[in-house]
């Protein structure tokens, strides 16, 4: 095989063009395909040098991360907790509690003795609290006497080392010799963030184990070569492990949710194997033409490889939008999967290509003709929807509307302790704590006041619905003479009865003592819901506004751009349909192994939809741009619409199908957030991959015509020139 082999150079006309002529029209896919050709052990190497130096720092990631990050910015909860934290420390309001539980008939005392003397002393924790020498109305003892409570103050370097403590802790009490059939458990706000971080990390080796299997054996069945079916899991590989470390980089200077993880992992995977896909295909088609291998990378590079840079920038730009919402939570999911769409979008038109040169006629084995009949089918089946564009058009419009029915109806939640599953520690034992104290004492609220307006404070908490108990529990600060009240709410903390306690407590504070603050958990996530209720029209748009300047631009059409944005609108708001269905309602939620929380996340609605509408402008750039690139040749727009969707349909369909199963695996074997998110975006994938693609898009587009490349001179002449044609 002639590496630099390439077709007789051609001008615009047909006509041959000199070799000066030619190396004055290269494009930058021409210069990249010929350094990725000619260059590739060193590309190949470089790329070798940045993934061994980032295996150490993405091994480590987990360690580096953080389980906070659950306020709001500037709120009045995270106002309280900074003032706890400050002047009350000794109060241990986000302290550890060790649930104590002896069998009906018996009391906890000697084992709560055991446990205090083994905790006393040991590094992480600041000091206990013993509820036998407590009276009776500290609420650490239960009416029965079985129950006993424990709080355990906590010690870190910072708020990133509290879990780690926190699980110390948990760890201790497990080992800690106890009587017969008395239980202990430890729960608490740290040390839920302790189990999750476990329960994520085995959940993600689960996820990948999962789905590695089936997406390396539907990899082989697609290209029918082990080596090039490789190299999809490869790029995914090289992309995580980068961006994982660059995630790892960052916690030097800014502290980051543990939750990035999860989505970087999930998004990684999931888009480095459907950019290698098209990279790999569109290769191999072009080489199959006859191609030489530069002439084929240059081709795919200019076709393929701008399409998944377009792609990538899209993501990045939805992705981009949730920074606007000012909780460190969302900005490190969102920060997560920027660097993992960015590494991996680098590697696929870096990396990639050099690989693919270096490999020569090896990736090309395969089963041949499986291509041309693949194309075949799809061009049949295009050819029936462009002559029925307006049965195409309403079938598929009515199921989306169909879907999306169920988001009216949609109720919003934050979750509590029940984001960890049964079975760990803090989930056990925030089921104990509120079975034997009432559902709110596992999250009481903290009002910090001046001490002359505590009396007016406890007034207004005194017989008031919704709360069950209430009383000063400091003296007054120090420096500003403040005091903290604590109360327990009757209801659970992801019940809305305890959100509108909140709301109502700030509101008639307002008015008898204006210096009063109203904290706690509670508080954070209703000050958390009103944050993103407040974030959510400007991030939409945002995203809405980007995309649409992105489409204009790409594919210099009106048109386009308002389909594809009416489109994605219906996309996500019908996965959103189905996973109100799942998840707020119950139905199907066993067949994933969840128990639904009656709700959906609070948080979902703003963070989903960015994700969502930029993982679905993917396969509607990459078919898109295949029928402009059909267009820019035949300037014919049924036959562009044929010819697109019949050369897209086998990668589109083979990447969707590994896009599900990638997010399909992370969803059912994680936490409930993380499953809410994997399942709703494969149903998106599905969503948008069929009903989309096969039947609304290539609709769309026969019914506008030749009104499809419609464009106002002066925006014509106002936007950049993109061209996908070779």
């Amino acid at each position: 095989m002639s590496v630099g082999t390439s077709e007789p150079l051609r001008d615009a006309s047909g006509g041959a063009r000199s070799p000066e002529q030619a190396e004055r029209r290269r494009t930058l896919a021409d210069r990249t395909a010929a350094v990725m050709v000619r260059r590739r052990r060193p590309v190949m190497l470089l790329w070798l040098v940045i993934i061994l130096a980032a295996a150490p720092l993405a091994a480590t990631l987990s360690g580096a991360l953080s389980g906070a990050g659950w306020t709001a910015r500037g709120s009045e909860s995270e106002q309280v907790r900074d003032e706890l934290r400050r002047d009350f420390p000794e109060l241990g309001a986000e302290a550890a509690v060790v649930v104590v539980q002896a069998p009906a008939g018996s009391e906890p005392d000697a084992a709560v003795g055991e446990i205090i003397a083994a905790l006393d002393g040991r590094e992480g924790v600041a000091g206990l609290t013993d509820p036998r020498t407590r009276p009776a109305e500290a609420g650490l003892v239960s009416e029965d006497g079985r129950t006993a409570l424990v709080p355990v103050r906590l010690t870190a370097e910072d708020e990133a080392g509290l879990p780690e403590a926190a699980a110390e802790v948990r760890d201790t009490v497990e080992d800690t010799a106890l009587p017969p059939s008395v239980t202990a458990e430890v729960t608490g706000e740290w040390p839920v963030w302790a189990d999750f971080n476990e329960s994520n990390e085995q959940a993600m080796l689960r996820a990948e184990l999962l789905s590695g299997l089936p997406v390396m054996i539907l990899l082989v069945v697609v290209f029918g070569s082990l080596v090039a079916a490789g190299l999809p899991m490869m790029l995914a590989m090289a992309g995580i492990a980068t961006g994982y470390a660059a995630l790892h980089l960052i916690t030097f200077a800014t502290p980051l949710s543990v939750w990035s993880m999860n989505f970087s992992m999930m998004i990684g995977m999931a888009i480095g194997i459907d950019y290698s896909l098209f990279i790999v295909t569109r290769y191999r088609a072009e080489r199959a033409r006859g191609a030489g291998t530069e002439a084929a990378l240059a081709r795919t590079l200019a076709t393929s490889g701008k399409a998944i840079l377009l792609s990538a920038l899209a993501l990045v730009m939805a992705l981009g939008a949730v920074f606007l919402l000012p909780v460190m939570v969302f900005r490190s999911m969102a920060l997560g999967m920027i660097l993992a769409v960015v590494a991996v979008s680098a590697a696929a038109v870096t990396l990639l290509p050099a690989v693919l040169a270096a490999l020569g006629d090896r990736v090309l084995r395969g089963r041949a003709g499986r291509t041309e009949r693949s194309e075949t089918r799809w061009r049949r089946w295009s050819a029936v929807v462009v002559r029925r564009p307006v049965t195409g058009l309403l079938a598929g419009a009515v199921l989306l509307t169909g879907l999306s029915g169920p988001v009216a109806g949609v109720e919003l939640g934050m979750p509590g302790a029940r984001v960890v599953d049964t079975g760990w520690s803090s989930r056990d034992g925030y089921e104990t704590l509120t079975d034997a104290f009432g559902p709110g004492a596992a999250a009481p609220l903290y009002l910090t006041a001046p001490e002359a307006g505590a009396p007016a404070v406890l007034e207004e908490l005194t017989g008031r619905d919704g709360v069950a108990q209430a009383g000063v529990v400091t003296e007054p600060a120090e420096d500003s003479g403040r005091v903290v009240i604590r109360a327990v709410p009757a209801t659970a903390i992801d019940d809305d009865r305890t959100a509108d306690l909140v709301a109502d407590l700030r509101e008639d504070l307002g008015q008898t003592v204006p210096d009063a603050r109203v904290g706690g958990p509670a508080a954070q996530n209703h000050d958390m819901t009103r944050a993103l209720a407040a974030s959510a029209p400007w991030i939409i748009a945002l995203v809405l506004a980007m995309s649409l300047l992105m489409m204009l631009i790409v594919f210099r059409s009106p048109a386009i751009a308002l389909v594809t944005i009416v489109m994605n609108l219906l996309t996500v708001a019908a996965a959103f349909g189905i996973a109100a269905i799942i998840f707020q309602h119950g139905i199907g939620a066993g067949l994933i192994g969840i128990d639904h929380q009656g709700f959906i996340n609070a948080w979902a609605p703003v963070f989903f939809f960015a994700i969502l509408f930029g993982l679905s402008m993917d396969y509607q750039l990459f078919l898109l741009a295949a029928v402009r690139e059909r267009y820019e040749l035949s300037g014919d727009t049924r036959q562009a619409v044929r010819e697109g969707i019949a050369v897209t349909g086998r990668p589109i369909t083979n990447a969707a199908v590994i896009m599900v199963i990638v997010f399909t695996a992370f969803g059912v074997t994680g936490p409930i957030p993380p499953t809410e998110l994997g399942v709703t975006l494969a149903i998106a994938v599905i969503l948008d991959a069929t009903v989309v693609r096969m039947l609304v898009v290539p609709a769309s587009l026969t019914l506008l015509g030749e009104r499809t490349w419609w464009i106002p001179r002066a925006l014509d002449k106002a936007l950049p020139s993109v061209t996908f044609r070779h």
